[in-house]
């Protein structure tokens, strides 16, 4: 797009930024300024432009308003789809990023005039900041965030996937996938074969499901059957699992333990790479109901 006109010069024209009604003045500086920046490198350079008008201005709220909607670009052009929330929102909450079914990631794009700013964003949230401050929580700065994103487009990965090491909670088993997966792809001629066969997509597809099942042992295919029906405890799929293994004269399993040690076996075959495909809540194991019908599938599938 022609550079004559620029961020600063649109902002001076808009005078403020607001989102109440219909065709606000945000809504015209998104959709007639933001959405026409087209790369990374265009926004990088126009955020250090809001940042140094920033520096200089009496009223500092135009610009703080502007960085926060020219940080959330940065995330549509990577892939994310993003959701723009209304400035007066409570936990000054700038964004929310969400990548493929299973990522969503609230961001809070300041440009810090103190240290209390922070107190009062979500802890929930990302902060996005122009530069490295010490707020005493998870920050990334805009220039490494462009870097990231700059080097994932070059990497046939999913954005879902490596935008997880983005997270600020504490679940750990997602932030190491994106890890595992580049670990996989840069050597994959040293793992085993069985690695090599999953793809990178951390979800499941109706054919890995098959190939899986075709490798299971009869105990571990009956502990998915059994689980359709419904969360079970332990002892209920011992007394289940015994009965069908009886049936097929089959060896039975010694006790209620054993439930555990079979779900231990079937996450190995997928190394923590995909998505679990039974959970334990309580004394209770959960399938994961997104695949309940695939697995349903699967065993008639292998079964018949």
């Amino acid at each position: 797009m022609s550079r004559d006109i620029g961020v600063i010069e649109i902002l001076n024209l808009l005078g403020k930024l607001e989102d109440e009604g219909a065709i606000s003045s945000r809504k015209r500086f998104i959709e007639n300024y933001i959405k026409i920046l087209d790369s990374l490198d265009l926004v990088t350079s126009d955020i250090n432009r809001i940042v140094e008008a920033h520096q200089n201005a009496e009223e500092k709220t135009l610009f703080v308003r502007a960085y926060g909607d020219l940080v959330n670009r940065l995330a549509e052009l990577s892939g994310m789809k993003v959701e723009y929330i209304k400035y007066s929102n409570r936990d000054k909450i700038s964004g929310i990023w969400y990548a493929g079914e299973n990522f969503e990631l609230k961001v809070a794009a300041i440009i810090p005039t103190d240290h209390e700013e922070a107190k009062w964003i979500s802890r929930s949230a990302l902060l996005i900041l122009p530069e490295a401050i010490d707020f005493g929580r998870p920050f990334v700065t805009v220039e490494k965030l462009t870097e990231f994103f700059r080097l994932v487009s070059h990497i046939n990965l999913p954005i879902s996937t490596l935008a997880q090491v983005l997270r600020v909670d504490d679940n750990y088993d997602l932030r190491l996938i994106p890890v595992m997966e580049l670990i996989v792809l840069a050597f994959k001629k040293q793992l085993k074969s069985k690695v090599n066969n999953i793809s990178m997509n951390i979800e499941w597809s109706q054919k890995e499901l098959e190939q899986l099942f075709e490798t299971l042992k009869l105990p571990t295919l009956y502990f998915m059957k059994i689980l359709l029906s419904g969360k079970k405890t332990a002892y209920e799929i011992y007394e289940e699992l015994n009965s069908m293994l009886e049936n097929d004269a089959h060896e039975k399993v010694k006790s209620p333990m054993a439930v555990g040690a079979i779900m231990g076996a079937l996450s190995k075959h997928y190394r923590g790479l995909k998505e679990p495909l039974v959970e334990r809540k309580g004394k209770h194991y959960i399938i994961n109901e997104k695949y309940k019908d695939m697995i349903a599938s699967a065993i008639t599938s292998i079964q018949s």
